[in-house]
Protein backbone atom coordinates (compact mmCIF):
# COMPACT_ATOMS: atom_id res chain seq x y z
CA UNK A 1 0.00 0.00 0.00
CA UNK A 2 2.89 2.34 0.71
CA UNK A 3 4.13 2.18 -2.87
CA UNK A 4 0.61 2.48 -4.25
CA UNK A 5 0.15 5.69 -2.23
CA UNK A 6 3.42 7.08 -3.54
CA UNK A 7 2.38 6.53 -7.16
CA UNK A 8 -1.25 7.50 -6.60
CA UNK A 9 -2.63 4.02 -7.24
CA UNK A 10 -4.46 3.31 -3.97
CA UNK A 11 -7.60 2.26 -5.85
CA UNK A 12 -5.78 -0.54 -7.67
CA UNK A 13 -4.98 -3.94 -6.23
CA UNK A 14 -1.64 -5.66 -6.67
CA UNK A 15 -3.11 -8.31 -8.95
CA UNK A 16 -4.46 -5.71 -11.39
CA UNK A 17 -1.16 -3.84 -11.42
CA UNK A 18 0.80 -7.07 -12.00
CA UNK A 19 -1.56 -8.15 -14.80
CA UNK A 20 -1.35 -4.76 -16.51
CA UNK A 21 2.43 -4.66 -16.19
CA UNK A 22 2.79 -8.15 -17.67
CA UNK A 23 0.47 -7.27 -20.55
CA UNK A 24 2.25 -4.01 -21.37
CA UNK A 25 5.67 -5.65 -21.23
CA UNK A 26 4.46 -8.41 -23.57
CA UNK A 27 3.17 -5.78 -25.99
CA UNK A 28 6.59 -4.14 -25.85
CA UNK A 29 8.15 -7.43 -26.95
CA UNK A 30 9.68 -8.56 -23.64
CA UNK A 31 10.38 -12.25 -23.11
CA UNK A 32 8.57 -14.27 -20.46
CA UNK A 33 11.78 -14.34 -18.40
CA UNK A 34 12.01 -10.55 -18.40
CA UNK A 35 8.34 -10.21 -17.50
CA UNK A 36 8.78 -12.74 -14.67
CA UNK A 37 11.74 -10.75 -13.35
CA UNK A 38 9.65 -7.58 -13.18
CA UNK A 39 6.44 -9.10 -11.82
CA UNK A 40 8.00 -11.64 -9.50
CA UNK A 41 5.79 -14.36 -10.94
CA UNK A 42 6.58 -17.80 -12.32
CA UNK A 43 6.86 -18.33 -16.06
CA UNK A 44 3.56 -20.24 -15.89
CA UNK A 45 1.78 -17.23 -14.38
CA UNK A 46 3.39 -14.89 -16.91
CA UNK A 47 2.06 -17.10 -19.71
CA UNK A 48 -1.39 -16.95 -18.08
CA UNK A 49 -1.30 -13.15 -17.62
CA UNK A 50 -0.13 -12.48 -21.17
CA UNK A 51 -2.17 -15.03 -23.15
CA UNK A 52 -4.78 -12.56 -24.40
CA UNK A 53 -2.35 -9.84 -25.39
CA UNK A 54 -0.02 -12.32 -27.12
CA UNK A 55 -2.97 -13.61 -29.16
CA UNK A 56 -3.64 -10.03 -30.24
CA UNK A 57 0.02 -9.56 -31.21
CA UNK A 58 0.00 -12.80 -33.23
CA UNK A 59 -3.21 -11.76 -35.01
CA UNK A 60 -1.75 -8.38 -35.95
CA UNK A 61 1.44 -10.06 -37.16
CA UNK A 62 -0.54 -12.57 -39.24
CA UNK A 63 -2.63 -9.83 -40.82
CA UNK A 64 0.57 -7.99 -41.73
CA UNK A 65 1.74 -11.04 -43.69
CA UNK A 66 -1.34 -11.09 -45.92
CA UNK A 67 -0.71 -9.97 -49.46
Amino acid sequence: MKTRKIIGAEKYDIHALRYTTASELALAGCSDKLIAAVTGQSIEMVVHYTATVRQKVRAIEAQGKRK
